[in-house]
């Protein structure tokens, strides 16, 4: 089976402007990928000056495997995080930050500019499988558009969020690889599973490439079913690692907000988040590093946002099986699918995830979103190539714009607090994590009072009890830390009402 299988016909009408001119592939190409790569740098040339902010204390900070790198190779023996939260096992990206503070001695600016090199990776990896799926300017279009979105702020300019640009590299090089018949696709999956774990996805992506890709699909799943086994050993290697890391360690930690929902009702805060996904996804003007509550409710019960989830689904699922079932335009048809495919491990449909919602779960599912914006250039690049021309100019204008602007949110502590305070002061959670960092700073009175209102915001949360009942020990109040000690017993047993 050749690459040329799966690429769509490149019949072209003249004369045609001279930045559409295919004649010359090449040329075209290396410039797109220039410009690809400048973009993914210049946007985030301001990430240099962020530093280590909240999460990176406890991943970087304050773990030996870290700051004692000669002990780094425990981390494939450990979870991810030191205390053991959520069934997370990143043993490479532990050693990255090793790595750096080998060579860096924990200058967070060093860190930064890895971050920046991961995402820029990405980005190269973005136009390679877009230029085998697309035209030359097209996939320079699509890679442009990756390089500079603004969803993927906070996987790049938060240390700990370099997990999601390096699994997402690893992701694209195995389908790269595999589209090719290549046996390192295998060896890069389980590069990607030990960056992050959600990079599972890629099982799903390969078979949607042989079923909708390729003219012949049984022919391609039977040529390329070395590589199926080959994943087959990979995932079978990583689930028998999982279980020997969390055999005595609780695997899963569901979100705040859907503790104590039943399917049911976890399902309906689902749908109400999928609109979510698309604003971010295709307008990100509005960001947020918390989407807790209240931010996205978590009360059960039909909501207008619900209804439009569900209705987003439902059309969703007809148009992808009417362009399956009549096979035309494949390559949309499979950048659109990657987007619901990537999305699925932190999705909450399957089972409860760690977070209802996070922009830097979005770094992968975006690809899908570059790719299709690339596929409907292609088909008006002729016609319309004036209008392509400026809409994309625009766009990538704008992106990089608020791309830059953004950025400094995650310059410290401080900032992102004050931030995520400005954008949602209804979110609990920008309220609990500015108690924990005014605690830290012994500003105790003040840390009481964030904490009093998150917990009025949501009382569901025993983190917010156990937080307050330890400012009030160090204010000399037992009876008042008892008291916040059996409230926080209570919050465990509570549950979502059902509608």
């Amino acid at each position: 089976m050749t690459r040329s299988s799966t690429l769509p016909a490149r019949a072209r009408v003249s004369p045609v402007p001279v930045f559409v001119d295919l004649t010359g592939r090449d040329r075209v190409r290396q410039l797109a990928m220039v410009s690809g790569l400048v973009g993914a740098l210049l946007v985030y040339g301001n990430a240099l000056a962020n530093g280590f902010v909240l999460d990176d204390g406890g991943v970087i900070l304050r773990n030996p495997l870290v700051t004692s790198p000669a002990t780094a190779w425990r981390a494939f023996a450990q979870p991810y995080w030191p205390d053991a939260v959520g069934g997370q096992y990143r043993p490479l990206g532990i050693l990255t930050f090793a790595l750096d503070w080998q060579l860096s001695g924990g200058d967070p600016r060093w860190f930064h500019a890895v971050n920046v090199l991961w995402h820029a990776v990405a980005t190269l990896l973005v136009g390679w499988l877009a230029s085998e799926l697309l035209a030359p300017v097209a996939a320079g279009i699509a890679m442009v558009l990756f390089a500079v979105h603004p969803v993927h702020v906070e996987a790049v300019s938060s240390v700990v969020g370099r997990l999601e640009p390096m699994a997402t590299a690893f992701v694209l090089a195995a389908l790269v690889a595999h589209r090719r018949s290549n046996l390192s696709a295998p060896v890069f999956l389980a590069l990607a599973l030990l960056s992050k774990e959600s990079a599972i996805v890629l099982l799903v992506l390969v078979v949607a490439n042989d079923v909708i890709l390729e003219r012949d699909w049984r022919l391609a799943l039977r040529s390329r079913r070395w590589l199926y086994a080959g994943y087959g050993g990979v995932a079978l290697a990583y689930a028998a690692t999982i279980v020997a890391v969390f055999h005595d360690r609780p695997f899963r930690a569901p979100a705040r907000a859907l503790a104590g929902a039943d399917t049911v009702v976890r399902l309906e805060i689902v749908a109400r988040v999928i609109p979510h996904y698309i604003r971010l996804l295709i307008a990100p003007a509005e960001l947020s590093a918390s989407y807790a509550p209240n931010v996205i409710s978590p009360a059960p019960g039909l909501s207008m946002a619900t209804a439009a989830g569900l209705a987003m689904i439902v059309l969703f699922a007809v148009a992808v099986g009417v362009v399956l079932r009549h096979r035309r335009r494949p390559v949309m048809a499979f950048s659109v699918l990657w987007v619901p495919l990537a999305l699925a491990p932190v999705s909450n449909v399957f089972f409860a995830s760690g977070v209802v919602l996070a922009e830097r779960t979005l770094y992968l599912a975006s690809v899908g979103v570059c790719l299709a914006a690339g596929a409907a250039a292609e088909r008006l690049l002729i016609t319309r190539w004036p209008m392509i021309a400026t809409a994309t100019a625009s766009v990538v204008v704008a992106f990089g714009i608020r791309t830059w602007t953004r950025t400094p949110a995650w310059r410290d502590d401080r900032t992102y607090l004050l931030t995520l305070l400005a954008d949602h002061p209804e979110a609990y959670e920008a309220h609990l994590a500015a108690g924990r960092v005014l605690k830290g700073a012994n500003s105790l009175e003040q840390a009481d009072r964030e904490l009093v209102i998150a917990r009025r915001l949501f009382p569901r949360d025993s983190v917010v009890f156990l937080e307050a009942a330890d400012v009030a020990e160090r204010r000399q109040r037992p009876q008042l830390a008892a008291a916040l000690r059996d409230s926080a017993r209570f919050a465990r047993t509570l549950s979502l009402p059902r509608p």
